[in-house]
């Protein structure tokens, strides 16, 4: 299974409780790429350092060509064009994951 895995942080000036209310539509625009097999969106919970990553999402597929092919569609070049607006440091890695236990 290959899968996206996408961190940011939110840009200076917008609550948590913005992002989050904003997060909901970009979840829902997520879960309608074509090919998606899981997605999964995770807080990161570190309070002892705030210059880390706010979120960390996964999204999974059976092949790097249907992520590719799911990432350039025109759905997913607007909700990642919307994302950007609202948050700083994005990265996004493509891996392959094996399940050791």
């Amino acid at each position: 299974m290959y899968k996206a895995v996408c961190m940011f942080k939110i840009v200076d000036g917008v609550s948590e409780e913005e992002f989050e209310d904003y997060f909901k539509k970009h979840i829902i625009e997520a879960k309608a790429l074509k090919n998606l097999k899981k997605y999964t969106v995770a807080k990161v919970v570190n309070p002892e350092d705030k210059d880390i990553f706010y979120r960390v999402n996964e999204l999974y597929y059976e092949s790097v060509d249907e992520l590719k092919k799911s990432f350039s569609s025109d759905l997913a070049k607007a909700s990642t064009e919307d994302l950007l607006k609202r948050v700083k440091d994005f990265k996004c890695v493509i891996v392959n994951e094996e399940t050791v236990l």
